[in-house]
């Protein structure tokens, strides 16, 4: 939230700022000074927004959120215009979806994959970062609601907490864990079976 004398496009700037300090040197290396350098001003003037390192941390979280927002809402566009046509998305179309947004997150969206990962951790012994990733969280669970609707009307929100768990777990450990992503019909056969779909839809 900006507050104050804030404005919105500092906001942004320093939001950004706090971003790339973390993907590029991990928490270890969030501090004011690094954010003030990232955003190219004069130390001190991440203050004003980021008071302490709370703040700092919230402040790399949310542009991480914000990025991996754009994402979705881009390859999931697709769904979403055909839904606002009165039809149902096809299995087929719905699959495209996931697999493109889950390369795009392992690719382009790497280092928000990261940062997210590390203040995931971070959050469990801080309420404050905890209680922003339950509320972003609950948006792309919102998000996935409007697709589950069409296919799981009897329980809607839960099929959409684990599509989101799933999606979650295939990126997250693509970008963390593994050698090298699975290919595209690897994720794609293992979405389907979530879903109850034909890989080869």
């Amino acid at each position: 939230m900006v507050t104050g004398n804030a404005t919105p496009d500092r906001f942004a700037q320093f939001s950004s700022a706090a971003f790339d300090v973390v993907a590029s040197g991990g928490l270890r290396a969030l501090t004011h000074r690094a954010v003030d350098d990232a955003a190219g001003v004069p130390p001190g003037s991440v203050n004003y927004y980021a008071p302490n390192r709370s703040k700092l941390q919230q402040l790399a979280l949310q542009e991480a959120f914000e990025r991996m927002r754009e994402i979705a809402v881009r390859e999931f566009e697709p769904i979403f215009d055909t839904m606002a046509g009165g039809h149902r998305p096809s299995e087929t179309m719905i699959l495209d979806c996931v697999v493109r947004f889950i390369e795009a997150m392992t690719t382009e969206g790497r280092g928000l994959v990261v940062v997210r990962h590390a203040l995931l951790i971070e959050a469990q012994f801080d309420p404050a970062l905890r209680e922003l990733i339950v509320a972003n969280r609950s948006r792309f669970v919102g998000f996935a609601d409007q697709i589950t609707l069409e296919f799981w009307p009897k329980r809607p929100t839960r099929a959409a907490e684990l599509i989101v768990a799933v999606i979650e777990g295939l990126i997250q450990q693509q970008t963390l864990v593994t050698a090298q992503p699975f290919d595209a019909a690897m994720n794609r056969e293992t979405v389907a079976r979530i879903l109850g779909f034909s890989a080869k839809s």
